[in-house]
């Protein structure tokens, strides 16, 4: 069967999201013939074009709102294609003067106050981020046109309930995506298509692809996948998605797929059948991770790719900036027991780890095809047994890579591991640090202290490997003296140099945590809920706070902003809210 795997708008730019590669890979290896595309990448290129531009001057002759932008629109006409041919990399230098929005001045004042090279960044790197604010700039007026437009995402706050696609149809966003998805479907003709939705602010993209198909080509089976759908549509009972879509798989993407192209019963997969929602239950055993082929590129436009340098801070940029090959080492968690993670889905409850000289395979068959030597390793969190013998590998092939990827600060990674790790290419790591707090901490059974944590922060920092921390704030039963004092650790271990990026987020309780089962244990009440047969994931609920997480969560992040560009470590911690 002729099979086009789809990449929907809006994702970052900077690479190929993981999904489309790797099961174009793996339907290539059942005999099918499975192509990709990112029509990501493809609606970004089209919008931010001479081209793209001249259509958005005139969608916003009649805005208010754009009059300055207007007023400058000759220059942007004249700079837009050579600013993004540099960050593609196309040219090594930009020899145009960039005109001069907010966020391009925001930048040039901060330049007043602390100079540019306080980071020790150089004149090319300068030249990219303010390339970076410039696109930020022009994102803005797209969003006068669109309010739901986003860099890299599309309307991602969504309703629980189907949205409307038709009522998009007027938008710019949504006009350029149907020319895109027609050129696609008449360039390759396929019978099945397949669209990935990893995150909310793709569902729109996606679902206006699919309308776009079945109106246009008929006949063509159309299915939805990804992590959005893995989370958010498990429950789904609204039939009225399957106006637009034939099928919605859950979970790992391999089976459900090859059931439907071979034409068999569907296993994890919700289809209409008879007006009603109908879900096909799992059966067998799915694909074995060390089984898998190497993910392939073929189809995707690489030189097209464009990365972006917004916030001057090493490992933040690490997510929106360079090539990376994204990787996925072991399907699910080898800890998967926190409280508030999604421990009861498929991609976190089920462990199964690749063998070390699979995954180096993999990555020299990646690094064959991309012409690239850099990793993103994109595991829920990367096992310490599995990274010794994978650094072992790496270091017995002698393979000059890069790589980072998610881990937790458990106390087994040993110094002699991470030494090992630097010398077989780790340049960062990113890991929860969430409420740091040690009863918190245990309550959520995270498995770590703030004491243990901090000791492997700081072998990290010594092996010279970049480390970002993900906080929380808002957790259950936390006071308000427990969220200062985890402020405070911070302010301490950025200080020292040992922690180089933190991100404060608002715990978020959802449907298939432990925490929404057994709710009293916690100490909080869920609230009513709208069930509407779509969408559930994120759930009301009510608890008992001596603080305004409102507040909090603003002085925590202007606290955590200031320490990143190494100011504010002598104001007490407490100093940052403003009541």
């Amino acid at each position: 069967m002729k099979i086009l795997m789809i990449t929907p708008p809006l994702l970052q730019p900077n690479t190929p999201y993981a999904a489309t590669p790797l099961l174009t890979a793996w339907l290539r290896s059942q005999g099918h013939d499975a192509v990709q595309a990112d029509l990501s990448l493809a609606l970004l290129l089209k919008l931010f074009s001479k081209k793209g531009l001249t259509d958005l001057f005139q969608a916003l002759e009649t805005v208010p709102a754009a009059a300055g932008f207007l007023e400058q629109a000759d220059a942007y006409l004249e700079t837009i294609e050579p600013v993004v041919a540099f960050l593609q990399g196309r040219s090594s230098c930009l020899n145009v003067a960039l005109p001069e929005g907010a966020h391009l001045a925001r930048a040039y004042d901060q330049e007043e106050q602390l100079g540019w090279n306080f980071r020790g960044l150089n004149d090319e790197d300068r030249a990219r981020h303010l390339c970076s604010l410039y696109l930020d700039d022009v994102a803005e007026a797209f969003k006068l046109a669109d309010p739901d437009f986003g860099f890299s995402r599309y309307a991602e706050h969504l309703p629980a309930s189907f949205p409307d696609v038709d009522n998009n149809r007027t938008s710019f966003f949504f006009r350029e995506l149907e020319q895109l998805t027609d050129s696609l479907l008449a360039k390759h003709r396929p019978e099945l298509v397949a669209i990935t939705v990893p995150f909310p602010g793709c569902l729109l993209g996606a679902l206006t692809i699919a309308r776009r198909i079945n109106h246009t080509f008929k006949g063509v089976i159309i299915c939805l996948g990804g992590g959005y759908v893995n989370t958010e549509l498990r429950e789904l009972s609204d039939p009225r998605i399957f106006d637009v879509v034939d099928c919605v798989c859950l979970d790992s993407g391999m089976t459900p797929l090859l059931r439907i192209a071979n034409g068999e019963t569907p296993v994890r997969t919700f289809v209409r059948e008879e007006g009603a929602v109908r879900f096909y239950e799992d059966a067998g055993e799915p694909v074995a991770h060390n089984e898998l082929p190497p993910p392939t590129f073929d189809g995707l436009p690489l030189d097209d790719y464009f990365g972006l340098f917004e916030v001057l801070n090493p490992v933040t940029r690490l997510w929106s900036d360079g090539r990376w090959n994204k990787l996925v080492l072991a399907h699910g968690c080898c800890w998967s027991r926190c409280a508030f993670c999604d421990t009861s889905i498929d991609y976190i409850c089920r462990y199964d780890p690749a063998a070390p000289a699979t995954i180096c395979d993999w990555m020299v068959s990646m690094m064959t095809e991309t012409g690239f030597n850099g990793f993103h390793f994109v595991d829920e969190a990367l096992p310490p047994d599995l990274l010794d013998g994978l650094c072992d590998e790496i270091l017995r092939r002698g393979l000059a890579v890069e790589w980072w990827g998610n881990i937790r600060f458990e106390k087994c990674l040993s110094g002699e591991l991470i030494e090992k790790m630097a010398r077989a290419g780790c340049i960062a790591v990113t890991g929860g640090l969430e409420s740091c707090c040690d009863r918190t901490l245990q309550l959520m059974k995270k498995g770590i202290t703030v004491d243990g944590a901090a000791t492997v922060i700081r072998r990290f920092a010594d092996a010279g490997i970049l480390t970002h921390a993900y906080l929380m704030y808002g957790f259950p039963t936390q006071t308000r003296e427990e969220v200062f004092q985890a402020l405070e650790t911070v302010r301490q271990l950025m200080e020292e140099g040992a922690l180089h990026s933190a991100y404060w987020h608002r715990f978020a309780l959802t449907a298939h945590s432990e925490i929404s089962r057994d709710p009293g244990r916690f100490g909080i009440r869920l609230s009513p809920e709208k069930r509407t047969g779509f969408a559930r994931n994120e759930i009301p609920f009510k608890g008992d706070f001596d603080h305004d997480l409102e507040a909090v969560g603003a002085a925590l992040r202007a606290a955590t902003y200031n320490y990143q560009l190494g100011l504010g470590f002598d104001v007490a911690v407490e100093s940052w809210l403003v009541e």
